[in-house]
């Protein structure tokens, strides 16, 4: 077992390796670039975008010509959105703010490592000067575990309440993500359509409601969420999906069965209630997507929908949940989250559930 820096296609970051899964975050952002487990050596499925990304910190107003945002110039993986969900509002991309927060652009300072013959612990913080916080993220593997344990403590800088969304912004990418075979689960029931025109290339119908996995088509066929239509050659689309509220754990699941490989994240509901669905089917065409990616993002958050911290507060609530929450003045929020990357066998069907027993997960496959 280890914890090392390492360079991930030219961005500096740290390794954390358990003897069975193989963790690398970045430094510049904080991002969950590649996740890898040892019984199936090869395949990271996160994405990892089709462009070369860069360090934020590299990042200068001549580069929008290549990168269009910031965040654009180094996301990877698995980020988190911290301080507010989507773009900014006009004054504040007058101002400089980008989407998504700060938190995927900011430079992450290593705290701690601790490496025993039990676990590899890694601690590290990032400041978050504009939403007036810190963010402090914990990640232990404990020897030869298929599971990632994470602790993310938010606390205030400020002296008074604040405002806040945030959404874990986990995507998948190929050649783990793959129209037709790559299957995603989770216990949602309401699900909702996003409220605007999220593309020009859409297969769902934009601001309808509907009971998941079945969303609503843009030409009246109803469409299934578990999987990307390998018929259609190009859409960009967001739906989100509230978490049965009956449950106290929540989780999602990605399985490819050809790939025999099963990634899934739980959490406590109460924490983030919605998962949204980002797809990206080769539609956008503007630099640096160029019309050549390939994703499925799986985002569970504190809010349903990423359209930036003050519609989300005008919003107040959805679906009867509210849809932002406050950070008291010098007060501190912790959320924790699971990482389970497991082989399955090549006719594996997808999940129907999970829970956790005795302090261990049971996964009941279809």
């Amino acid at each position: 077992m280890h914890i090392r820096t390492t360079v991930f296609r030219g961005r500096k970051g740290w390794e954390l390796d358990n003897g069975t899964l193989k963790l690398v975050m970045l430094q510049g952002g904080g991002h969950l670039a590649s996740l890898v487990h040892g019984g199936c050596p090869g395949v990271n499925p996160l994405w990892v975008p089709v462009w070369k990304t860069i360090e934020p910190w590299s990042y200068r107003p001549a580069d929008a010509s290549r990168y269009a945002a910031r965040l654009l110039a180094a996301i990877s993986g698995h980020n988190l959105c911290l301080g507010w969900f989507g773009g900014p509002s006009s004054a504040e991309g007058k101002a400089g703010m980008d989407c998504h927060g700060e938190a995927p652009v900011a430079r992450w300072r290593l705290r701690k490592k601790t490496i025993t013959a039990r676990a590899v612990t890694l601690v590290t913080e990032c400041d978050l000067p504009v939403a007036s916080m810190r963010l402090t993220r914990t990640v232990k593997l404990s020897k030869g575990a298929s599971c990632i344990h994470i602790k993310e403590d938010i606390v205030s800088l400020s002296r008074r309440d604040l405002p806040f969304t945030m959404c874990e912004h986990v995507t998948f990418g190929p050649p783990f993500l793959a129209k037709g075979v790559t299957l995603f689960d989770m216990p949602a029931t309401e699900g909702h359509t996003f409220p605007g025109e999220f593309s020009k290339f859409q297969r769902m119908k934009p601001n309808a409601a509907f009971r998941w996995p079945k969303a609503p088509g843009s030409k009246g066929k109803k469409v299934d969420l578990r999987t990307l239509d390998k018929t259609i050659r190009k859409n960009s689309d967001f739906s989100s999906q509230l978490i049965d509220p009956a449950r106290e754990d929540a989780w999602f699941s990605a399985v490819n069965p050809e790939k025999g490989l099963m990634v899934a994240y739980v959490w406590k509901r109460e924490d983030f209630p919605w998962v949204g669905n980002w797809e990206e089917n080769y539609e956008h065409g503007a630099k640096p997507w160029a019309g050549k990616s390939l994703t499925r993002g799986m985002e569970f958050g504190n809010t349903p929908f990423p359209e930036g911290l003050r519609p989300a507060v005008d919003r107040g609530t959805f679906h009867g949940r509210p849809t932002f929450q406050w950070l008291p003045a010098r007060g501190r929020v912790t959320m924790n989250y699971d990482i389970l990357a497991l082989p399955v066998d090549r006719d594996c069907q997808g999940v129907k559930d999970i829970r956790r027993l005795d302090g261990a997960y049971e996964i009941k496959f279809r």
